[in-house]
């Protein structure tokens, strides 16, 4: 069976999208202030992956709205603003899957700290580094790292750290920090606030394992919405109007499709390694 050559580039583009995104939900499980890079690796991945994803859904319901693809010009009114595409993505769920499972787009204050972040990083500051110390005009907008610990750590923690959790880490950390003296270490938080307190040093580390966490589950929230609603246009497009260029596209996300208590334990992620 011969398929057509916009059947291979949007699946080739389904790929792209949903391994970006298992990357980076992955990636963004294992940052911390010690590992700063891994915060930008996840933020590249998250950002581009949703961008795709986003797009396609954007494409699939332009064809069956109007029955051809959207020019070049119109697909690129979106530019990188993941923002700007999940809203226009909201509109079509809406439209699409009004009261179907997972069809309300998660939208609490973590999820918008997450979008913030996303699409601040895909619009301009993914250059921030470079930008602050040339002028340019990535600097203009918060730096990532800080940023993303302030509006998505803080509220997880607000959330999700209890203070009975608290408690018994803090008991586990003045035990350590009895047990080896005093200490000097020479860290820098997310926000590049000096650690420089072995106390403080581990009681980082416990808050930043629920950041991780729920950070993690948080971002897969927001990819889920989006994963089932490709999945429905992709077999609207494909069962109900005959565009067979989205066959199949719907298969590639289904490592999304899953509830909460699967997805706050799965910390490795992709497409290819099930």
């Amino acid at each position: 069976m011969s398929f057509s050559p916009q059947w291979h580039a949007i699946g080739r583009e389904g790929e792209l999208a949903a391994e970006q995104l298992a990357a980076g939900v992955t990636i963004l499980g294992r940052a911390d202030h010690a590992h700063k890079g891994l915060y930008t690796q996840a933020f590249f991945s998250l950002s581009i992956g949703i961008e795709r994803l986003a797009k396609l859904i954007v494409v699939a319901d332009y064809l069956m709205t109007n029955g051809r693809y959207p020019t070049d010009q119109e697909l690129r009114t979106f530019g990188h603003d993941v923002a700007l595409l999940l809203d226009r993505c909201e509109t079509i769920s809406l439209q699409h899957r009004s009261g179907q499972l997972h069809a309300i787009r998660p939208n609490c204050l973590i999820h918008q700290g997450i979008v913030a972040g996303l699409s601040e990083f895909g619009v301009l500051s993914r250059y921030y580094n470079l930008d602050f110390i040339v002028g340019g005009k990535a600097a203009q907008f918060p730096e990532p790292i800080g940023a993303w610990w302030r509006r998505v750590g803080m509220p997880i923690l607000d959330k999700h750290y209890s203070e009975a959790q608290r408690q018994k880490d803090d008991a586990l950390v003045n035990a350590a920090a009895i047990f080896m003296g005093p200490s000097f270490v020479l860290h820098h938080a997310e926000d590049d606030s000096p650690i420089d307190d072995l106390t403080v040093l581990m009681q980082r580390a416990m808050a930043t394992r629920v950041v991780q966490k729920y950070g993690r589950l948080y971002t897969l929230q927001i990819i889920r919405w989006l994963a089932f609603l490709i999945s429905d246009l992709a077999r609207k497009a494909c069962h109900g109007h005959n565009f067979e260029s989205f066959f199949g596209l719907d298969e590639l996300f289904t490592i999304f499709m899953n509830e909460d208590s699967y997805l706050v334990k799965r910390k490795t992620l992709s497409l290819y390694h099930r």
